[in-house]
């Protein structure tokens, strides 16, 4: 479970990491921005949307049943939403030779897990030098020390894939993706801004410092 995206913000999170320009990226825009404006309160639940939205236009969803929605004076939201869920369904059939909503829908997530399986959260990392008593050969991206978090004794691997660098040399400061091995250590815990080492062993490698959290399930309430 711990690499299913199941949140708004979670899948938000990862669209904006994506740097490429990409129909499905657009695809998934058009999902969120619908996600945004559906009327529900509080809705963040990707499963729950869709059943809303399944109940509300009909299943399975298409264009027809969205436009056969006529706006009422109550349903401005609905229509909105589902304005956004029409140009996806049109978009992905012009695009990506598919109409199914639901495929669709499994498609934007199977592509955004890929990314999901590597990022727990964004870290700056500092890398002790040689002298200080860190790493005497460089790190190459999938590095996996150990993560300690003041709050907590236990620790857990944490692999680091680096952010447009293949190789981290003793002494050098990198941003990292960070996908924690056992995240349930942290769950609600961790927060932007909070710092943490990197070991291997006893030996302190290096210290972090999060800039943005991607998996929100880590994130601790505001």
């Amino acid at each position: 479970m711990d690499n299913k995206i199941e949140t708004y913000s979670t899948l938000w999170s990862l669209v904006d990491l994506d740097q490429e320009d990409h129909k499905l990226k657009e695809i998934t825009v058009l999902f969120l921005n619908a996600m945004n404006d559906w009327p529900t309160y509080n809705q963040h639940k990707i499963a729950d949307f869709v059943r809303e939205l399944n109940e509300y236009f009909g299943s399975p969803l298409t264009i027809e049943k969205i436009d056969a929605r006529k706006f009422n004076g109550h349903n401005i939201w609905q229509c909105v939403a589902g304005s956004s869920i029409a140009e996806l369904i049109d978009t992905s059939a012009r695009f990506c030779n598919e109409n199914s909503f639901d495929k669709i829908v499994e498609n934007i997530l199977d592509f955004y897990e890929q990314e999901f399986i590597k990022t727990d959260f964004i870290a700056k990392l500092q890398y002790r030098t040689t002298v200080q008593g860190g790493r005497q050969t460089p790190a190459r991206s999938g590095y996996r020390p150990q993560v300690k978090f003041d709050f907590i004794e236990k620790e857990s691997s944490g692999q680091q894939t680096f952010i447009d660098k293949e190789t981290v040399f003793p002494g050098d400061t990198v941003d990292a993706k960070i996908k924690i091995l056992s995240p349930d250590f942290y769950t609600g815990c961790l927060t932007e801004g909070m710092g943490f080492e990197f070991r291997e062993g006893a030996t302190i490698i290096g210290t972090g410092e999060i800039k943005y959290i991607v998996n929100d399930r880590l994130e601790k309430a505001k």
